[in-house]
């Protein structure tokens, strides 16, 4: 099961509403990763179940502006700030499974976004993290049986 080229146009728009980046903080957008290519090969790899749900959550997001905005116009033909307050919309919805699939697009997103090696290098640490900051030991205590 692929996505359609209108789908990928879709599912794109939203990445790039969940992901604006920031040049403040010196973030990319994700409109510069491989967004097609990504989707390609995630809905290869996943199992039935999954691609389903996430053909879903880019139908929901490609549609939620009739509903949010009341707007007859998909996510792909709406202005940066209107499909960022659609998007809004979605995760702060009152309905788990709008929430959820958003939810989900946006958590795969994420992974291409994080995957980033420029913003990786941007969210990293400024001080080096030693194997003593990383690990807490812990202290077993014996119950006591009465």
């Amino acid at each position: 099961m692929k996505l359609t080229r209108f789908e990928h146009r879709w599912a794109q728009a939203a990445l790039v509403a969940m992901f604006p980046g920031s040049r403040d903080e010196g973030l990319a957008d994700i409109a510069g990763m491989d967004v097609h290519g990504y989707l390609v090969e995630v809905m290869r790899s996943l199992p039935f179940k999954a691609r389903l749900g996430l053909r879903a959550a880019v139908w929901l997001v490609a549609f939620a502006p009739v509903f949010v905005l009341r707007r007859i116009v998909t996510i792909s033909r709406l202005a940066p700030a209107d499909a960022e307050s659609v998007v809004g919309a979605l995760c702060a919805s009152s309905s788990y499974g709008v929430r959820s699939l958003a939810m989900l697009l946006k958590t795969f997103g994420a992974l291409l976004y994080a995957g980033d090696e420029a913003v990786r290098a941007r969210v990293r640490p400024a001080v080096p993290v030693t194997p003593a900051m990383t690990t807490v030991p812990l202290r077993i205590r014996r119950a006591h049986v009465a």
